[in-house]
């Protein structure tokens, strides 16, 4: 990927296998999320090939992957069911999925509690059960443990391992800091 005459990402070659975890590590600035917004369609690749599922990437593959790139769009004066239903509603999806992912993510008892006043790591938590209403193949995590506490990071580390192992998620991840994802 170029942007005029500066180059942000070259020569990346992935190959991402089914039910796996992937870390995609770097310095800040290296290119990390300008590879993910690429791979979601977020960004167009100046020069090279992306592929999902052994073909080209195309529109419909954004079905299958859930994607959290930068800060979270939430609503802060709903709820996280509320907040789940605009997105269910937005992609017509059965609105009864909202309290099984809210089940995954463990943010069911929540009740009338809005998101402004959840804590990082609950947004974060919420942030990823929007990207699992669809139910995705292939998840894709730009640094999800950012300014999250070390309790947090911890319910976060525990529903990606959840979700890779027992509902088979493929997922990427991308960090600046090695023990992080060595914890994945």
């Amino acid at each position: 990927k170029r942007y005029g005459e500066q180059l942000a990402v070259g020569g990346v070659c992935l190959k991402i296998r089914r039910n796996c975890v992937y870390g995609l590590l770097g310095p800040n600035g290296a290119g990390k999320s300008t590879t993910l917004k690429m791979i979601t369609g977020l960004l167009r690749p100046t020069e090279g090939q992306i592929y999902f599922n052994g073909k080209p990437w195309k529109r419909d593959a954004l079905e299958k992957i859930g994607a959290l790139i930068g800060a979270p769009a939430l609503y802060g004066n709903l709820t996280a069911e509320e907040n789940l239903l605009v997105h269910t509603r937005l992609l017509g999806i059965p609105g009864e999925k909202i309290h099984e992912v809210l089940d995954t993510v463990n943010l069911r008892n929540t009740g009338k509690k809005r998101a402004s006043q959840f804590s990082m790591g609950m947004k974060q938590r919420l942030a990823i059960a929007m990207t699992l209403i669809q139910d995705p193949d292939l998840l894709i995590l730009d640094e999800p443990t950012n300014g999250i506490d070390p309790k947090g990071f911890e319910s976060i580390r525990k529903l990606l391992i959840r979700l890779n192992k027992e509902e088979r998620k493929t997922i990427l991840i991308s960090s600046h800091i090695l023990e992080e994802l060595n914890k994945v």
